[in-house]
């Protein structure tokens, strides 16, 4: 955070953002987005979750002025999104950052401290830091003709960052990371999340996202369909794994298993995972002992993000 600036509560508030698009040759519009209203607290991890064609990228283009909705209207840190006071406390990062191949990444991160409004020293300390947060710095000189996609991508998270911005808006930032890539990405989201960052974040890797999101919004076909901690949108099953040790495979014990509803899966070799309803543990726990297989380990099942998003998005 900047200074002593006192930061309100919710750094985006978006309030039924609608976009039509004309279709040539049809009476009907498009619709990319319809009646979202959605509320983004200041601090901690916003993932913006939804299948390609959802409406996220759209959102986020109206968010940040680009494109004007239809209808709906929307606030940064409670100013008009056309405000320029609010819109420097914003870094954005495109799906696809596109800059002139003629630069280097240095070039690149430079131009954009400088229309952050940042100079002299303080821009060099900004440079220098942010490169080496997308471990870029080695490569600084190195002409963007030169780079590949993943750095590119780095040099555009620099960039985004080069300001200090308070709310970091990014699409698709996994794109073109290799998995080392994706993994330093995720310990800097952390990192700028501990330090009182809000960071909205639209992304279709839902395994990460479960990781790091404080929160997330699931878009399906222009509307939100969900919102809320990945804990409230998952849901908790009706059911246990049980891991356990065998000398070999028990045909006795796997009959009385489906027989009760439940399923039994191999995990290699002596050991086997057993599904069962929660309601009947006991009665599991009682069989194990008397066809003397060892138990490993108890828990409960629930929806995964990646479960609970094909859900609300099917």
């Amino acid at each position: 955070m900047k200074g002593n600036q006192t930061m309100p509560n919710t750094a985006i508030r978006i309030q039924q953002f609608t976009k039509e698009y004309p279709v040539p040759r049809q009476k009907e519009k498009r619709v990319a987005v319809s009646n979202l209203t959605l509320a983004v607290p200041t601090g901690g991890l916003f993932g913006f979750l939804g299948p390609n064609g959802a409406g996220k990228t759209t959102t986020i283009k109206m968010l940040l002025g680009f494109l004007p909705p239809t209808v709906g209207e929307a606030w940064l840190f409670d100013r008009p999104v056309g405000d320029d006071r609010a819109r420097q406390r914003v870094g954005y990062l495109p799906e696809q950052p596109y800059f002139p191949k003629f630069l280097s990444a240095l070039e690149v991160v430079k131009a954009h401290a400088g229309l952050s409004g940042l100079a002299g020293n303080r821009a060099k300390e900004r440079i220098e830091l942010c490169l080496r947060q997308v471990n870029m710095w080695d490569n600084r000189h190195m002409i963007l003709s030169k780079c590949s996609k993943g750095m590119t991508q780095r040099v555009g998270l620099a960039s985004a960052l080069v300001g200090d911005p308070d709310l970091l808006i990014m699409d698709e930032p996994s794109s073109g990371l290799d998995p080392l890539g994706r993994k330093e990405l995720r310990e800097l989201l952390t990192a700028l999340k501990n330090d009182g960052k809000t960071i909205f974040l639209s992304s279709h890797l839902l395994s990460e996202m479960e990781s790091v999101c404080d929160r997330v919004g699931v878009m399906a076909r222009g509307k939100l369909v969900a919102c809320g901690t990945p804990a409230e949108i998952t849901r908790a099953g009706d059911g246990v794994r049980v891991q356990i040790e065998q000398a070999e495979r028990d045909e006795v014990l796997n009959t009385q298993i489906a027989d009760w509803g439940g399923s039994v899966e191999a995990a290699g070799e002596g050991s086997a995972y057993l599904r069962v309803p929660s309601a009947l543990v006991y009665k599991v726990m009682g069989l194990l002992e008397t066809r003397r297989a060892r138990l490993v380990a108890v828990t409960s099942q629930r929806e995964t993000l990646e479960d609970a998003f094909l859900r609300l998005v099917s």
